[in-house]
C-alpha cells in the first residue's frame, strides 16, 4: 500500500498515539538510503516530556533492534515494520546498528522538538532580519512583562495631557459605577488581548488609531446613545398618541401591560429583559372591551413601531457594552509600543512573540531560502497533539510542508506529513489551539498542492479495562446530544466510542454529596458543601487503599487550583502523602520562607514580623536553651541592629548585617543560607531558590529589593519539579494531567457551572462608517443577544465552543484512569421550569436517566475488586551531599599557562622559561626573590606546588658564577625597560645592570632553541644602549630550559 503524503490520524485517548508516531518515524529512517535520514525528520510535539518519552521510544527500539537478542516488546515493533514495509528482521537490524552509530556522533540533527524550541530556532535564524539582537534571551513570564508596561504608562500619568486625561476619566467612569479606582486590572485584560493571537485579527484595526481618535470615537458613541434614546421617546409618545387619538381606554388592554411598556420607553427605562411585543397575538386585549376592534386595526401600525424602537434599541444596547471596554482599548497601541521598549531595552523576546513574528516577516519568504538559514532540510513532518496546535503555528508551517509534499529529492524520495490529534482533547482554546482546525482536516480541506491525503482511525483503547471505556462510551455519545452545532455533536456521537482491548473488568463509581438544607444552614457553615467533597474524597482514597492500590496509584483530578489546594490541606491533616503543585511549592518550604524573611528585614531593619519570623526558625534549629517564644521575645527586645547581631553570635549565627546588604544578592543569599540553614536541611527547595537568585542577579541585576518585588507577585506559581516514585496520592490540574495515564482516577467537585466564564470579552461587527471601527470588543453576557441578530449568532456560537472545551475537559478527566475511576458530583434541584441547572452534576444526574434516584448518593459500574498486580518499583535515585562551604572568591587562582591549564608536556620546558623569565622581572637583586615568588602565586602564574622547583632555578641564575656583575647588588637596575630607537622603533631588553662609571651589563633570557637572531637582537639592544652615550661592557644569553645554559657575547 502506498504511503499518502498527508496522512491524518485521529486518536483517541489511549488509543497508542506515541507508539504509531515511533513506528512511522523508525519506518522512514530504516527504509531510507542514507545513515542520517533523520537529518531531514522534524517532528513536533506539545511539551517536553513529550519529546523526552518520543526521542527516548526511538533511540531505545534502535538499540534493541541492533542487538542479537531484543526484548520481546521490540521484537513484536520489528514484526510489525517487517511487515509493513517488507524489510526482513536482518536487515532491519543491521540498518539499526548503522542508524544508531550515526545518531550518537549527530545528535543535535536528531529534531524531535516542541512547536516553541523549533519557532525559537527559526527566529534565531533570521534575528538579523528581523532587527533582533543576536544574543536575545527568550522571557516565557509575559504576565510580568506586562505589569512591567502597565505600570510604566500609569507612572507616565501627569506628564503626557491626553494619557492623564483618559486615565483620570477612566478612573471616575469605574467610581461612578461603584467599582474599584484602580485601572491598572482593565489595562492588565487588555494587554493580554495584544498577546493572544485569537485576536490578532480584530486587533489588526487598531494599529494606527491613537488615543485622540479612540477619545472621538467615545464622544461619539455618547452622542449617538443620546440621539437613539430622544428618537425611541418619541416614538413612544407617537405610540401612545396614537392610542389617544383613537379613543382607545387604557384599561382595554390586558393589566394594562401594553401601555405601561410604551411608558417605560417613554420615560427611557426600557428594560430589554421584560416581555416585547412582536406578533399580533402578543397585543392582549381584554375581552370585555368594547374598542377591542379599533385596537386590533392599530395593532400593525402600534408593532412598526415598536420593532424600529427595538432596533434602535439594539444598537444603543450595544454601543453602551463598546463604551464600557473602550477606554482600555483606546491605551492598544500605547502598551503594545511600550512592550516593545521593554523588551529592546531588556535585551529579550517574550515567547508569545514568536509566532506574529514567523507569521508577519518569515512565513511568506521562500521555503528553500528558510531551510538555507536553518541549516537543514526536512522533508517529512511530524506534528503529535495537532488539536493544540494554534491557527497561527499552523499557518507559519504550511510553506515550509507544502514544498516538503510537492518536491522530489535526489533519491527520488517525495516528503511526507503525519498530524496526530484528538479535537476531543482541544482544552487550549485560550491561547489558539481549535479543536475546529482538527476538524476540517479530517473532512474535504487540505491546504496542499498535492492532493494525497487519508484518514486514519486509530479505534482501540489500549489504556483503560473494558468497564472504564464502557462508561466513557455511553457517556460521552450521551452528551453528544447537547451540542446545537453538527459539527461537534458528530465529533461525539460518531468519534468517541473505542473499542476494547484484552483488559477486563475495572470499575466506575459516580456519586453524589447529599444537599445541604438552606434554612438549616447559617452563613458560618455555608462552606459545608467544600467539606463535604473533602471527606467524599478522602473516604475515596482510604477505600481505593484497603482495596489493595498504592497512594501513588492515585490521582485526584481538580478543574482549577484553587479545589486542588483545599484538598491537599485536608489530606495532609488526615496523614495522607501527597504530590502536588501547591506541595512542591518553592514557598511552602519554612527554608526558603526563612531566606525570604531575612531578606525582607536587610531591605527594611524596622520590619518586625520578617525579624519574628526568621527568630522562630532559629529558635527551632539553632538553640535549646529557651522555649521558643521566649527566644523570640528576647530577640525582639534588641532594637539596636549591633546589640542583635552580637546576641546571635552566642548561637553560632555570625553574620554582620551592614556587610551583607553590601553584597551581591546571590552573594547575599549564599551567606544566609550558609549561617542560618543547617546542612542537612540544605534541600531541593533551598537549592531551586538559590537558582532563582543566580538567575536574577546575573540577568537582571537584581537587588534584594527587586527581587523581593518579584517574588511578591510570583511565589504561588514557583514549584520546584515533581518527585517521581514516591508512594504518594498525585493532585493535579486536569490540564496538567493530559498525555498521562493512572490506575485509579478520582475527580471531585464534578458539578461546576464552567459555561459562567466571567469577565470574558467577545468581538462583535459594528459600521465602520459610523463608529470608525469594524469590531467592537464587549463584556461576553447573555444582553449580547440583545445586540441584533449577527450579535446574537456570534454570542451562541461562542456558547457552543465553551460547551465544547468543557465537555472536552471533562473527557481528559475521566479518560485518564486505566483501572478505576471515581466521579464525585453534587445534587441539583430543578427550577420553577422544571430545567436543572447548567453544570456537570446535571450530566451526570440525566446520564443516569431513570436509574436515578435522590436517596441513592452511589451509582457503581463494574466490581471494585483490584485486578492489576502491582509492580515492584525500584528507586534509582541519586543523593547528591551536600557542600558544607561557601565559595570564597578571593580563594580562586586564574591559571594563566596552557600548560597549568591542560597539563600538555610539550611545550612544558618552554612555559616554565617564560614563567621563570616573568618572575624574574620583578627580581633587581636576591633580596627581591621572595617577594616575587609570592606575587606569582598570587597572580595564578604559578601554584604553590611549583614554589621549590621554581625556587631553585631562580637562585641558579642570580647565584651563577658567570652572572656575579649582572646581579651586583652595588649597580642600578632595569628590567624590561622601554628603549624608544631614533628610527622610531622600540626596543625592551630584559635586564641592565648599570655600574656607577655608566658600564651596562646587558642580559636577556630565551627559551627553547638557539637561534641566530637571538644574537642580532641583542647587538640591536646594545646599538641602542651606546647611542645613549653609554657603554655596554658584557652582554649574554640565558637559555632557561631543564637546565641553564649562559652564553656570553
Amino acid at each position: 500500500m502506498t504511503k499518502p503524503a498527508f496522512s491524518i490520524y485521529d486518536a483517541s485517548a489511549g488509543s497508542g498515539k506515541t507508539y504509531t508516531l515511533v513506528k512511522e518515524y523508525l519506518k522512514i529512517i530504516l527504509l531510507s538510503k542514507k545513515q542520517d535520514a533523520y537529518r531531514n525528520i522534524l517532528a513536533i510535539t506539545f511539551t517536553n516530556k513529550a519529546v523526552h518519552e518520543m526521542k527516548s521510544r526511538v533511540v531505545d527500539s534502535l538499540s534493541e533492534f541492533a542487538k542479537d537478542t531484543p526484548s520481546e516488546k521490540a521484537l513484536n515493533l520489528m514484526q510489525v515494520i517487517h511487515s509493513e514495509t517488507g524489510i526482513s528482521l536482518f536487515d532491519i537490524k543491521e540498518k539499526a546498528k548503522s542508524i544508531i552509530k550515526n545518531l550518537i556522533h549527530n545528535y543535535a540533527a536528531f529534531d524531535i522538538s516542541t512547536i516553541d524550541k523549533f519557532t525559537h530556532k527559526v527566529i534565531r535564524a533570521f534575528a538579523h532580519d528581523l532587527n533582533l539582537p543576536i544574543t536575545f534571551d527568550v522571557s516565557l513570564d509575559t504576565e510580568n512583562l506586562l505589569t512591567e508596561a502597565v505600570d510604566a504608562i500609569i507612572a507616565q500619568a501627569g506628564e503626557d495631557e491626553t494619557l492623564t486625561n483618559l486615565l483620570v476619566n477612566f478612573t471616575m467612569e469605574k467610581t461612578d459605577d461603584d467599582k474599584s479606582w484602580d485601572v491598572s486590572r482593565e489595562i492588565m485584560e487588555t494587554g493580554k488581548l495584544i498577546l493572544n493571537e485569537n485576536n490578532r485579527e480584530e486587533i489588526s484595526h487598531f494599529n494606527n488609531k491613537s488615543i485622540a481618535e479612540f477619545v472621538e470615537i467615545k464622544n461619539k458613541l455618547v452622542e449617538f446613545c443620546k440621539e437613539i434614546e430622544a428618537e425611541t421617546i418619541a416614538q413612544a409618545k407617537e405610540a401612545l398618541l396614537l392610542i389617544e387619538n383613537n379613543g382607545i381606554d387604557l384599561k382595554s388592554f390586558s393589566a394594562g401591560h401594553f401601555p405601561n411598556h410604551l411608558n417605560k420607553i417613554k420615560e427611557g427605562q426600557f428594560n430589554p429583559n421584560n416581555k416585547t411585543y412582536h406578533e399580533f397575538d402578543d397585543i392582549k386585549i381584554n375581552k370585555t372591551a368594547k374598542d377591542g376592534a379599533i385596537i386590533e386595526s392599530i395593532i400593525p401600525e402600534l408593532l412598526a413601531i415598536l420593532k424600529s424602537i427595538y432596533t434602535k434599541f439594539e444598537k444603543k444596547n450595544f454601543y453602551e457594552a463598546f463604551l464600557k471596554n473602550i477606554t482600555p482599548l483606546s491605551l492598544m497601541n500605547t502598551l503594545s509600543n511600550k512592550l516593545q521598549q521593554i523588551q529592546k531595552e531588556q535585551n529579550i523576546l517574550s515567547i508569545a512573540e514568536f509566532n506574529k513574528l514567523i507569521n508577519e516577516q518569515i512565513q511568506n519568504q521562500p521555503a528553500p531560502f528558510i531551510y538555507e538559514r536553518l541549516g537543514e532540510k526536512y522533508k517529512h513532518f511530524f506534528i503529535d497533539e495537532f488539536q493544540d496546535t494554534s491557527e497561527m503555528q499552523w499557518q507559519n508551517l504550511i510553506p515550509l510542508i507544502d514544498n516538503a509534499l510537492s518536491s522530489e529529492d535526489l533519491n527520488g524520495e517525495r516528503g511526507s506529513l503525519m498530524i496526530v490529534g484528538d479535537p476531543k482533547q482541544s482544552i487550549y482554546r485560550w491561547r489558539g489551539g481549535k479543536a475546529e482546525q482538527f476538524i476540517e482536516l479530517s473532512k474535504e480541506k487540505n491546504p496542499f498542492v498535492n492532493p494525497s491525503k487519508e484518514l486514519f482511525p486509530l479505534g482501540i483503547n489500549w489504556r483503560s479495562y473494558d468497564q472504564v471505556i464502557d462508561f466513557n462510551n455511553k457517556f460521552f455519545k450521551f452528551l453528544a446530544s447537547k451540542f446545537a452545532n453538527e459539527d461537534y455533536k458528530d465529533l461525539y456521537e460518531n468519534h468517541s466510542h473505542q473499542e476494547f482491548n484484552d483488559k477486563k473488568g475495572g470499575y466506575v463509581n459516580v456519586s453524589f454529596i447529599s444537599k445541604i438544607d438552606k434554612e438549616e444552614v447559617s452563613d458560618e457553615d455555608s462552606l459545608d458543601k467544600n467539606d463535604l467533597y473533602l471527606e467524599a474524597t478522602l473516604n475515596t482514597i482510604l477505600k481505593v487503599k484497603a482495596n489493595g492500590f498504592n497512594y501513588k496509584d492515585i490521582v485526584i483530578l481538580t478543574r482549577n487550583k484553587k479545589p486542588g489546594t483545599a484538598i491537599a490541606n485536608h489530606l495532609i491533616e488526615n496523614g495522607i502523602p501527597i504530590v502536588s503543585s501547591e506541595s512542591l511549592l518553592l514557598g511552602a518550604s519554612s527554608e526558603v520562607q526563612t531566606c525570604i524573611y531575612i531578606l525582607r528585614y536587610l531591605k527594611n531593619a524596622n520590619d518586625l514580623e520578617s525579624k519574628a519570623n526568621f527568630l522562630y526558625y532559629l529558635a527551632n534549629n539553632h538553640q535549646t536553651a529557651l522555649p521558643i517564644h521566649d527566644f523570640i521575645a528576647k530577640g525582639m527586645e534588641l532594637k539596636n541592629e549591633l546589640e542583635f547581631q552580637n546576641w546571635l553570635t552566642e548561637i553560632d549565627v555570625d553574620f554582620s548585617f551592614q556587610n551583607i546588604r553590601k553584597k551581591a544578592l546571590y552573594e547575599a543569599t549564599e551567606i544566609i543560607i550558609s549561617k542560618v540553614i543547617p546542612i542537612e536541611k540544605r534541600n531541593a527547595y533551598v537549592q531551586y531558590f538559590l537558582d532563582l537568585i543566580l538567575e536574577h542577579d546575573l540577568k537582571k541585576q537584581s537587588g534584594i529589593s527587586d527581587f523581593l518585588s518579584y517574588w511578591e507577585n510570583n511565589s504561588e506559581k514557583l514549584s520546584i519539579p515533581s518527585p517521581e516514585g514516591n508512594d504518594a496520592v498525585r493532585i493535579m490540574t486536569i490540564h496538567k494531567s493530559k498525555g498521562l495515564e493512572f490506575p485509579v482516577v478520582i475527580f471531585p467537585f464534578a458539578e461546576q457551572n464552567y459555561s459562567q466564564n466571567l469577565g470574558d470579552k467577545i468581538w462583535i461587527a459594528a459600521d465602520e462608517e459610523q463608529v470608525g471601527l469594524p469590531k467592537a470588543l464587549v463584556s461576553k453576557n447573555k444582553d449580547v443577544e440583545n445586540f441584533g441578530e449577527e450579535a446574537s449568532k456570534v454570542y451562541n456560537q461562542k456558547k457552543e465552543e465553551d460547551l465544547l472545551d468543557n465537555i472536552n475537559v471533562l473527557y481528559v478527566a475521566l479518560t485518564r484512569a486505566e483501572e478505576q475511576l471515581y466521579i464525585i458530583s453534587g445534587l441539583v434541584s430543578e427550577n420553577s421550569k422544571g430545567e436543572l441547572p447548567n453544570n456537570m452534576a446535571t450530566f451526570f444526574i440525566e446520564f443516569l436517566g431513570n436509574e436515578f434516584k435522590e436517596e441513592q448518593l452511589e451509582y457503581e459500574f463494574g466490581s471494585n475488586e483490584k485486578i492489576s498486580k502491582n509492580k515492584e518499583v525500584v528507586s534509582n535515585a541519586l543523593t547528591i551531599p551536600q557542600l558544607s562551604e561557601t565559595l570564597n572568591p578571593k580563594n580562586i587562582k586564574i591559571a594563566q599557562r596552557e600548560s597549568i591549564m591542560w597539563n600538555t608536556k610539550q611545550q612544558k620546558a618552554i612555559e616554565f622559561g617564560n614563567i621563570i623569565h616573568e618572575i624574574l622581572a620583578f627580581v633587581k637583586t636576591k633580596n627581591d626573590i621572595d617577594l616575587a615568588i609570592t606575587k606569582a602565586i598570587e597572580n595564578g602564574l604559578i601554584i604553590s606546588s611549583q614554589k621549590e622547583e621554581v625556587l631553585a632555578t631562580i637562585y641558579e641564575i642570580v647565584n651563577h658564577k658567570d652572572l656575579t656583575e649582572y646581579f651586583s647588588e652595588e649597580h642600578k637596575v632595569m628590567n624590561e625597560q622601554t628603549i624608544i630607537q631614533k628610527q622610531g622603533n622600540i626596543v625592551k631588553p630584559d635586564r641592565m645592570s648599570i655600574s656607577k662609571d655608566k658600564k651596562v651589563y646587558l642580559l636577556d633570557y630565551k627559551t627553547g632553541q638557539h637561534l641566530p637572531k637571538h644574537k642580532t637582537q641583542l647587538e640591536n639592544y646594545q646599538k641602542s644602549i651606546e647611542d645613549m652615550g653609554f657603554k655596554v661592557e658584557k652582554k649574554s644569553l640565558i637559555y632557561i630550559g631543564e637546565e641553564i645554559e649562559v652564553l656570553h657575547l
